[in-house]
């Protein structure tokens, strides 16, 4: 009996060995599941379907390219996640590229918004994010009882329909626990279907979108309709002339194509577009007595 198990005993290391091999191996694999499993929206569209409002659902749209995603697997943080809140009363500028200021040569609308205003902005607003993303990081900023919050969000997805995306602006707001902020909503052109917004061929001109008759009903006079701002001030603000191209582009609903950068695309602005987007944030501000 002895000599039996003399025997046995070496074989007990070998399996428990190969078992624990086969854990490691299979624990390995891990990351990059994961890594894969993040990258997705978690919830499949039908593409080319829309929402009740018209709009295309924003779930899984991939939306603007701007210089964060051209710079996709750089793990320098990028500056906006660096900044801290402080207890001084500031203006936090919340979104996309858009708030990032891409496209533009010159001046963003937090710059210009902190030269008409003569409070210190931060520019919050990193390109590529969706709207999921963006109330993330704004929860995760801490309290802003002290701060006016200016919001866009929205144009890269993450929303299945419009009043999913008005309830994620409502829960930013409450989370940072302020009374004051601005909505803007977007500058996009009602006909552009490759970008969410676009839902019509109509010459809809200065009427409200069916999203915006949304935000209007949600927000009142926090809002301020993008869009609608630069076509009929945007021109004006920066000492351009009118031209045909613009007034046919007006009478269709769009922003003219001198305050955008077609360069890159027909969705993000250039400096006028932004400083023309600044001005109207003050106004809005202005006439809730925020300075």
């Amino acid at each position: 009996m002895k000599s039996a198990a003399t025997r046995i005993v070496p074989v007990i290391p070998a399996a428990l060995l190969f078992l624990a091999a086969m854990l490691f191996l299979g624990s390995c694999s891990t990351p990059g599941q994961t890594a894969q499993n993040n990258g997705a929206t978690g919830t499949q569209s039908t593409e080319g379907s829309g929402d009740a409002m018209g709009v295309q659902d924003g779930t899984n749209m991939s939306g603007k390219e701007s210089s964060a995603e051209t710079s996709a697997g750089n793990s320098t943080a990028h500056p906006a996640e660096l900044m801290v809140n402080t207890p001084a009363e500031e203006i936090n500028t919340w979104g996309d590229s858009i708030t990032e200021g891409y496209g533009s040569d010159g001046a963003t609308y937090p710059e210009v918004l902190e030269q008409l205003t003569g409070i210190p902005v931060r520019n919050l607003g990193i390109g590529g994010e969706d709207s999921r993303e963006i109330l993330s990081r704004s929860i995760a900023y801490g309290r802003q009882e002290e701060d006016i919050l200016v919001i866009q969000m929205g144009d890269n997805g993450g929303w299945r329909n419009i009043d999913e995306l008005i309830g994620q602006y409502e829960t930013l707001i409450r989370e940072a626990g302020t009374e004051r902020y601005i909505i803007i909503s977007s500058t996009d052109d009602p006909d552009d279907f490759q970008q969410i917004w676009g839902y019509t061929h109509r010459k809809i001109g200065l009427d409200d979108t069916r999203y915006e008759a949304k935000y209007r009903e949600a927000f009142g006079d926090h809002l301020l309709m993008g869009r609608k701002y630069l076509i009929e001030h945007g021109l004006e603000i920066n000492g351009l002339s009118e031209k045909e191209e613009d007034r046919i582009r007006a009478e269709k609903g769009n922003i003219s194509l001198q305050l955008r950068n077609p360069e890159i695309d027909n969705t993000h602005l250039n400096e006028y577009g932004y400083t023309a987007l600044a001005y109207g944030v003050y106004d809005t501000g202005k006439a809730l007595g925020y300075w």
